[in-house]
């Protein structure tokens, strides 16, 4: 299992990830560098928006650490000079060197391999946690979203997809899903592609912030897209038969423009997201119907578990508080105590 608990390297990486800026943008030659926005990220090179909204293609200087798309870069613009093979005119191409990464409002990682930290997103504004009535829903993975979005912090909006295939049975866990969050306080849009329902008000939602799509894959994230922005080419991937969950259609995160300056990331599909939590306090702080209780109980140090007069116990049995959301709310716990 890939660690949960930040190591003291670890959080060093993230810290020196967050302060690759530029200390004296006096000092750069303003006619060769400018600001733009990563839209892709493909191994030492990237794509970038300039404020002039043209696409660039970029190479990366060494030493710059990870970098994310959404991550505002300051570009270099070299000036390279080429002779035609037929003659001796000379041509001048423009080459762009990505040089410093800006400093970052937030910064959305995830566990890879051995517990390596990779950067998912960066200065984001709001998270669409996206699931769907296929694959099934998962409630501990659309929780572990919302503990992202908490520390972030982000906005937090819940789409349930692809209603079209309600039955008697997926009725009543969209409902129950839908009921549960709006308690709660989140805004929960249930859509379907096929039938145009939601669409609208997932638009609506998005603008004027920037908007990262995360869920399964097969889930619908990319059809959603292609619904809102219906010019643009984005390829669609079938549910697997043999598993019933998706094929990985986007394979790098993708920047998408909305109307009244609305930006969406749609990112690859995360089969096992798990947020990074540096402490307990995190985790609280991540479930917000949670934390309200939380100092109440009896003794200070109160695991939840089997203490008398445990307020969030207490809250449960007074239906006060979810018992499925306080039960992965100690599952998380559980899991961060458990790693070294």
């Amino acid at each position: 299992m890939a660690k949960r608990k930040l190591s003291k390297q670890q959080q060093r990486r993230i810290s020196s990830q967050q302060q690759n800026i530029i200390k004296d943008e006096e000092s750069l030659d303003k006619s060769s560098s400018q600001t733009a926005r990563v839209i892709s990220h493909h191994g030492r090179q990237l794509y970038a928006e300039t404020e002039a909204l043209e696409k660039i293609k970029c190479k990366i200087r060494q030493n710059l650490g990870d970098i994310a798309c959404g991550d505002y870069v300051v570009i270099q613009t070299n000036k390279t000079a080429t002779t035609t093979p037929s003659a001796s005119d000379v041509s001048t191409n423009k080459q762009y060197v990505v040089i410093a990464v800006k400093e970052r409002t937030n910064l959305l990682v995830k566990t890879g391999i051995a517990g390596a930290i990779k950067p998912v997103a960066a200065n984001i504004g709001q998270l669409v946690i996206v699931t769907a009535l296929k694959p099934k829903p998962n409630p501990y993975l659309i929780d572990r979203y919302l503990t992202a979005a908490e520390n972030l912090p982000a906005k937090a909006l819940i789409i349930i997809n692809k209603v079209d295939l309600l039955d008697d049975e997926t009725k009543k866990i969209a409902e129950d899903l839908s009921n549960l969050y709006q308690k709660i306080g989140y805004c929960v849009i249930k859509a379907s592609v096929k039938h145009n329902i939601g669409i609208t008000e997932i638009s609506d939602a998005l603008s004027n912030t920037t908007s990262i799509l995360v869920g399964l894959s097969g889930v619908g994230k990319s059809s959603i897209v292609e619904a809102i922005l219906p010019k643009e080419e984005i390829k669609i991937g079938d549910v697997s038969q043999a598993t019933g969950e998706g094929k990985h259609t986007t394979t790098v995160s993708a920047f998408y423009h909305l109307k009244d300056n609305g930006i969406i990331i749609d990112s690859p599909g995360v089969r096992d997201f798990t947020p990074i939590n540096n402490s307990l306090d995190e985790i609280t702080h991540g479930f917000i119907d949670v934390r309200q209780f939380h100092g109440a109980c009896k003794f200070s140090n109160c695991s939840h578990l089997k203490e008398p007069e445990c307020a969030m116990q207490q809250a449960v049995s007074d239906n006060k508080l979810n018992k499925q959301r306080f039960n992965n709310y100690l599952r998380l716990m559980q899991e961060f105590n458990q790693q070294d």
